[in-house]
């Protein structure tokens, strides 16, 4: 979970995407961390029209606790406190999830003070805190600065030193405004709108904006403002990630992708939730586009017919391998076979499982 990307298709329509490899204790790595939330429960996302998912880098803890007090803030909030007269949007529900990121901030920070000094923030900006119905002040200069370290965010609160900073990406849509994008970050602590209808956060962002970058720059603004549409910007959004996860350390894993559709009437045409096997393949699929194996019509009709359409992941897998141009070196690409080197032994087992129906066509062996 060390990087998190975001990539709007339309202006209705957008999907975030994160890897699932984690660093814990110095170098023990995990493959399964998750941290992607939709925080509207279903029922008043039908009545609404409105979905929110977040996702986060850094220390996967954090994001868990702030997702589970968002979530009951946004409860309140849908249900008891706001006008019934005013359309309910992704910004409003972005600044409930801003207080909740910055409840959990402040509630680690005092709990470091208090584990290593007994006193919290508001004890120290007073210079004096109670214990023990005894008043004690805080004068000694090493506690003091210290304590500032602490609370200005230049010593961690627990975290592995080798963790992404904390930060999080929210992705959402609502009858008002369609497709909207956040970010808040710990050293920051603001909601920051997503403008470029992109966002990199966490290992490796700079390799996925780049990619970003690329499709944006190449394009002119009325087209980037109408945007890519869902199969290509599927391929945008799985490619930067993809960058990140091969030149960059901690990221890695497989991935997950969640899309939002405004257009959606329910919540199953809304949201769809992209993981385990069908996401692995997805990003198979774009790295076969990317070493030159799929044409670009391809890969977006796979994609299309893997996230959009539901296809199992068993008859996609078949399709792209019928459609390399190379099959068995698509095979050894996506085992971890170094496949420039060439002069490469080995069996022709993906055009035995996969491409005898094409072969038998055209009179090849069966």
């Amino acid at each position: 979970m060390a990087i998190v990307t975001a990539f709007r298709f339309t202006e209705k329509s957008g999907a975030i995407c994160i890897d699932q490899e984690s660093w814990h204790i110095w170098r023990r790595k995990t493959w399964f961390s998750d941290n992607i939330h939709l925080l509207v429960p279903e029922d008043l996302a039908d009545q609404f029209g409105i979905e929110l998912v977040y996702a986060g880098t850094g220390h996967p803890p954090f994001h868990c606790d702030t997702a589970e007090l968002a979530g009951q803030y946004i409860h309140q909030y849908v249900r008891h406190e706001h006008n019934p007269e005013e359309t309910i949007t992704v910004e409003m529900l972005g600044r409930i999830v801003l207080r909740a990121f910055q409840e959990v901030h402040s509630r680690r920070v005092n709990n470091k003070l208090q584990f290593l000094f007994g006193f919290t923030c508001d004890d120290f900006s007073r210079g004096e805190f109670q214990q023990s119905d005894q008043t004690f002040h805080i004068n000694q200069e090493a506690v003091k600065e210290r304590a500032l370290q602490i609370i200005n965010g230049k010593e961690n609160t627990g975290y592995n030193p080798l963790s992404p900073p904390v930060e999080a990406c929210l992705i959402g849509v609502d009858p008002k405004y369609g497709y909207s994008a956040f970010a808040i970050k710990e050293n920051d602590g603001v909601l920051s709108f997503q403008s470029c209808w992109f966002e990199s956060l966490g290992q490796g962002r700079d390799g996925a904006v780049i990619r970003f970058a690329k499709d944006l720059n190449d394009r002119f603004l009325d087209t980037r403002r109408k945007g890519k549409g869902l199969e290509k910007g599927l391929i945008t959004l799985i490619e930067a990630t993809s960058v990140s996860m091969e030149h960059y350390g901690q990221n890695g894993g497989s991935i997950r992708i969640v899309l939002v559709d405004a257009a959606g009437k329910r919540r199953q045409d809304r949201i769809k939730d992209i993981k385990d096997n069908s996401a692995r393949l997805s990003l198979e699929v774009v790295r076969a586009f990317r070493s030159g194996y799929l044409t670009e019509d391809v890969a977006a009709d796979l994609l299309k017919r893997l996230i959009a359409n539901n296809e199992s992941f068993e008859t996609v897998e078949k399709d792209m391998f019928r459609n390399a141009s190379q099959p068995v070196m698509l095979g050894k690409l996506l085992r971890g076979y170094k496949i420039c080197e060439g002069d490469l032994a080995g069996s022709k087992i993906e055009e035995h499982l996969f491409c005898q129906v094409e072969q038998t066509a055209r009179g090849g062996r069966k």
